[in-house]
């Protein structure tokens, strides 16, 4: 069973984090697409998988920290020292409780109902849709387009909406862990984690800030004597 009394975020909540996700992290999308793919739409994120990986980063700032410090120990950020002070402010005091809105360990890895949420954005005309496949028969992913309304809502809180900072930022952070990976590297990237994987079917993952905490300690210290 799904656990109980885990902290949820709001149906607001939820669609302005998707929001933020989808303007940053949206592959660019321009007006020169055929078929079923909105004439107008300015960003896409192909598939549910990579949008629930790119949330679960978003919403778990422990495990998008220990990402930052995978890239950083396999040489694939190009700013060491930007990456640790990120990661360094991702682990600071109570920031990983206050953020963290946890997700279930479902089939395919992290995973939420956001129907709800992305409803939201729909019916205000932010974003659209898109089954991919032969629906209703068959339908082999969602894709997710971010309209010039969402990209315009967007930037207006980045400017106006001080107490939703956090998102834009942190979604600018998931935006550099993963790029234009496609969903299931993204999932094999959080199935490394052995909390991750080890969690039971149906139970909110959990946790990993201490850890996380120690590995950056370590890191920081060893680049310092490196540095002598």
């Amino acid at each position: 069973m799904a656990d109980s009394g885990v902290r949820r975020a709001s149906r607001a909540q939820d669609a302005v984090r998707l929001l933020f996700l989808l303007d940053h992290c949206g592959a660019p999308h321009g007006d020169d697409q055929a078929g079923e793919e909105p004439q107008v739409a300015v960003a896409v994120i192909r598939g549910q998988k990579r949008l629930q990986a790119l949330d679960f980063w978003l919403r778990n700032p422990d495990y998008l920290a220990d990402e930052l410090l995978n890239q950083v120990e396999a040489g694939k950020v190009d700013d060491t020292a930007w990456a640790l002070e990120r990661a360094g402010a991702l682990l600071e005091g109570d920031e990983p409780e206050i953020s963290r809105y946890p997700m279930l360990r479902w089939r395919f890895g992290a995973w939420e109902a956001l129907d709800d949420a992305l409803g939201l954005l729909y019916a205000h005309g932010l974003i659209d849709i898109v089954a991919v496949g032969e629906p209703p028969v068959k339908v082999d992913r969602w894709d997710y387009y971010l309209l010039p309304a969402g990209r315009d809502l967007a930037g207006e809180l980045r400017t106006t909406a001080s107490d939703l900072a956090w998102y834009d930022e942190r979604a600018a952070v998931v935006l550099a862990v993963a790029g234009q990976s496609s969903g299931s590297q993204l999932k094999a990237l959080q199935y490394a984690q052995a909390e991750y994987e080890r969690t039971v079917w149906k139970a909110s993952i959990s946790g990993i800030t201490e850890r996380v905490r120690q590995r950056l300690a370590q890191i920081t210290e060893q680049r310092a004597g490196a540095s002598r």
